[in-house]
């Protein structure tokens, strides 16, 4: 080999080491560090987006809630509708005594108390209906007085005192 062909291979190897130099420490690491930063903005993303999913499955569930909520703070609409659920059960209410209603952050919780008479078959069918209302009605409590009867050919009837709440979600 002479000196000319040693020169070249000399100056072919440098600038190969050259190349690489300049490629491993510039395009390489650039596109390393390129890479890495993808990496951290996609597990963000995946993140921001399962924060997004659990956020819109909240609100899904929140409007849903919304519409077996009542629509307004008055209690009149849940005294309509206990009174139908007393119709649809064959029950006479006797009276009804709305009591002030109790504020919270998120909902305003309307309580009423129901005075009524009936047999103990027909309150079953009653309490049914409540519970299983559109509406969220809450059976608070249950009060029943022994039936006093003179006449012995009457049927007893308990004398029943029912406090039930509806709600009103705050939006």
């Amino acid at each position: 080999m002479n000196i000319g062909q040693r020169k070249d291979v000399i100056v072919f190897v440098l600038i190969l080491i050259l190349a690489f130099l300049i490629g491993n420490n510039g395009i390489y690491k650039y596109n390393l560090n390129r890479i890495d930063s993808l990496i951290l903005q996609t597990e963000k993303e995946k993140r921001r987006n399962g924060i997004l999913g659990t956020i819109d499955a909240l609100d899904r569930k929140l409007q849903v809630h919304q519409k077996r909520s009542f629509s307004a703070t008055e209690a009149t609409q849940l005294v309509d509708r206990v009174s139908q659920l007393a119709k649809e059960a064959g029950i006479k209410i006797e009276g009804f005594t709305p009591l002030s209603a109790v504020y919270s952050e998120q909902y305003v919780e309307l309580p009423l108390k129901i005075s009524l008479r009936c047999e103990y078959h027909k309150l079953g069918q009653f309490l049914n209906l409540i519970e299983s209302s559109k509406e969220f009605i809450w059976v608070k409590e249950l009060k029943m007085q022994k039936a006093t009867v003179t006449d012995p050919g009457m049927p007893k009837i308990p004398r029943i005192d029912l406090g039930v709440s509806g709600f009103y979600l705050k939006k």
